[in-house]
């Protein structure tokens, strides 16, 4: 696993600029927050009781510091994982035969899901990045499972 991580650093490696532009430094701060993300991907995000693995599994407060860094790099790194998150949630509750949620797409409907995952990690820092999106897909409206 480490190897893999070493491997992520260096693809990841900030590039750098032919010229000193401004443009360059921003690239390169989030080339250098994404590889920083990536990097910390690892058992220390595993949950101890084999619940989840990844972003998910980090603080809201660290969330918080990544999005404070960087907020671009942050909320699209982290809503990824909670996309695949929720996705997992409505298949798991359709192979169950329990109601899913329905996931509405567009940008105007993922921005308020963001706004709602924000404001929750804001109220509950030490709560999981994970508990705000299961907060979140429970506030979804249900979907029925097919009587199939």
């Amino acid at each position: 696993m480490a190897m893999m991580e070493d491997q992520l650093v260096k693809f990841a490696a900030p590039v750098r600029p032919k010229t000193g532009s401004a443009l360059g430094a921003t690239m390169r701060g989030q080339i250098s927050l994404l590889a920083l993300i990536i990097a910390t991907i690892s058992t220390s995000y595993a949950d101890d009781t084999g619940q989840g693995y990844g972003l998910g599994m980090r603080s809201c407060a660290a969330f918080a510091s990544d999005y404070a860094a960087n907020p671009t790099v942050a909320e699209a790194t982290y809503f990824a994982w909670a996309e695949g998150f929720m996705s997992g949630l409505n298949f798991m509750a359709a192979v169950n035969k329990m109601p899913s949620r329905h996931i509405a797409g567009g940008n105007e409907s993922m921005h308020s899901y963001q706004i709602y995952i924000r404001s929750f990690c804001d109220n509950h820092p030490l709560a999981n990045y994970a508990d705000a999106v299961a907060k979140l897909w429970n506030t979804l409206p249900a979907v029925l499972p097919d009587s199939n």
